[in-house]
């Protein structure tokens, strides 16, 4: 009997074979698919800068490799998350990013990150206080030339000073709510905004109005001193109320959105100039 010859069928292994290379394929494109930083952030798109921080600050908190030391993934995780508050914070980055999506930004943009303690302690020290508005580069000019008087507080996250003057700078702002607009700029995220404006010492206090150049603060920060300095920028207008105009007067200025200080007097014989006052904001 001569040599048997056997014919093998390769179609179905080279099938399979072919199979695999597609998912391989697919799983590749899956993997290199961009990440959106929005939804790594958990923000819309339309969110504004402080709620963009705000939203990073949390994932911060419980991402952070030193809360996660047992997690080998932590760092490249927390990287991703960095990386994406890094160019949705800057106006001309995120612009970039909504246009192109990440093909056009630097790939080192968001490489480096804080400890978790800075993110604890110093990021975003006014950002959870609705009376002080905190501004950027990209809103500043339209803020301070708006017509409206802001006392602007020029901080650096690591300055104790400035740390120092937080309390004082809250509670001054809610006695000021609807006065005057306190706001924050933190020189370290916002570095050339801050030298543009000769800031070289931190807290710099700085106030501003439309068309006149800022006056800086130089008393002793207290919440007094924080007043009676503002006081001087401020031009009032005497109203007087009664019976026949006080509910107009008073819808007027809530529609225009101006502050009111409403002194009430009880006629002490008929003299208004001897009159036992009452203030309320």
């Amino acid at each position: 009997m001569g040599p048997r010859v056997v014919h093998r069928l390769l179609r179905p292994v080279t099938l399979t074979l072919s199979l695999v290379f597609v998912f391989a394929v697919l799983l590749a494109a899956v993997c290199a698919k961009e990440s959106d930083y929005y939804e790594l952030l958990g923000v819309s798109r339309e969110a504004t800068t402080r709620e963009i921080r705000q939203a990073f600050k949390k994932l911060a908190l419980t991402m952070h490799p030193d809360k996660n030391p047992g997690d080998s993934s932590a760092h490249e995780k927390f990287l991703k998350v960095n990386r994406a508050y890094e160019v949705l914070k800057d106006e001309d980055l995120r612009k970039k990013y909504d246009k192109y999506g990440e093909k056009g930004l630097d790939e080192q943009q968001g490489g480096r990150y804080e400890s978790w303690n800075f993110y604890r302690y110093d990021f975003g020290i006014y950002d959870d206080d609705l009376e002080i508005i905190t501004l950027d580069s990209g809103d500043f000019e339209a803020a301070v030339n708006s017509g409206e008087i802001w006392f602007v507080n020029f901080y650096f996250p690591r300055c104790s000073h400035c740390h120092q003057l937080a309390p004082t700078w809250r509670e001054f702002a809610k006695e000021m709510d609807g006065v005057i607009r306190i706001g924050a700029v933190n020189c370290g995220d916002n570095n050339h905004l801050c030298r543009r404006k000769g800031i070289n010492s931190y807290p710099s206090l700085y106030i501003y109005r439309a068309g006149q150049r800022p006056e800086k603060f130089t008393g002793e920060r207290n919440r007094d001193n924080l007043v009676r300095f503002s006081m001087q920028f401020i031009t009032t207008k005497v109203t007087e109320l009664w019976q026949g105009n006080v509910f107009t007067e008073i819808e007027n200025a809530f529609s225009s959105g101006l502050g009111w200080l409403i002194t009430f007097c009880s006629d002490t014989g008929g003299n208004k100039h001897s009159c036992q006052c009452k203030t309320l904001g």
